[in-house]
């Protein structure tokens, strides 16, 4: 097993997608407890609360969190087509650029005045959190998502149950794995509400650095990787 750990490229590491389901939570937390209570995280919540408004005749909350809906489903669609459309950007490297635009985004939303209207933020949270969820997918082979926890809480529950009942020591492993994302997720939630007593608004600059971070290790870790490939090639060439 070792082995094979080693063989993961640095995004697919669990702690990386830790750090980036940890960016999921505080997105929450920050847009529900500063920007308007919505979710810009995940969208089943919004998607509830818009058709409760329907059903009570609320039309403009309705409409008002349809908005990151529509935004959340529009970054996911953009994320798939240029990752299918642009097959001379290497995958690598859209991520990078993911990581890069996310923490311009958290720093633009940070300079947001309290003035401004909330949806700005909401939309531009949305978009990226659907982004992230569709380019970043498996960590060391497992599928999770990282921006929201539901899959997590049903994985570590079904796993928790063959590792207890039937002994099976990979899915003890399993849900190890799931339970870390779901702590991470709920520290994510913690913190934004935590540093936004402090720092207010503000506080979403935290994510522009952590963006900063996962970007630095990626593309410190692409370059070795390339440098490696050069010189095997090179020396499969003599």
């Amino acid at each position: 097993m070792d082995k094979v750990k080693a063989t993961w490229k640095i995004h697919e590491k669990l702690w990386f997608f830790a750090l980036l389901i940890f960016s999921g939570g505080f997105y929450g937390g920050y847009t529900y407890s500063l920007r308007g209570q919505v979710f810009a995280n995940a969208q089943t919540a919004n998607l509830v609360i818009m058709m409760l408004s329907l059903g009570k005749g609320k039309w403009g909350r309705a409409l008002y969190s349809l908005a990151p809906f529509t935004a959340y489903m529009v970054g996911v669609i953009l994320s798939e087509y240029i990752g299918q459309n642009h097959k001379n950007l290497k995958k690598r490297d859209f991520e990078e650029k993911i990581l890069l635009f996310e923490s311009l985004v958290c720093f633009l939303v940070g300079l947001m005045p309290a003035s401004w209207p909330d949806q700005l933020c909401q939309l531009s949270l949305s978009f990226i959190c659907a982004m992230q969820f569709n380019i970043f997918r498996k960590a060391e082979g497992i599928p999770m998502a990282t921006t929201f926890c539901t899959n997590h809480i049903r994985q570590m529950g079904s796993h928790l149950t063959q590792a207890l009942f039937f002994k099976n020591e990979e899915s003890a492993r399993l849900a190890k794995r799931h339970g870390l994302m779901i702590l991470a997720f709920a520290s994510g939630v913690l913190a934004a509400v935590l540093l936004s007593k402090v720092f207010g608004l503000y506080c979403i600059f935290g994510m522009t650095i952590l963006h900063l971070f996962l970007w630095a290790k990626l593309h410190l870790d692409n370059k070795s990787y390339e440098e490696r490939a050069k010189k095997l090639k090179e020396e499969q060439g003599r």
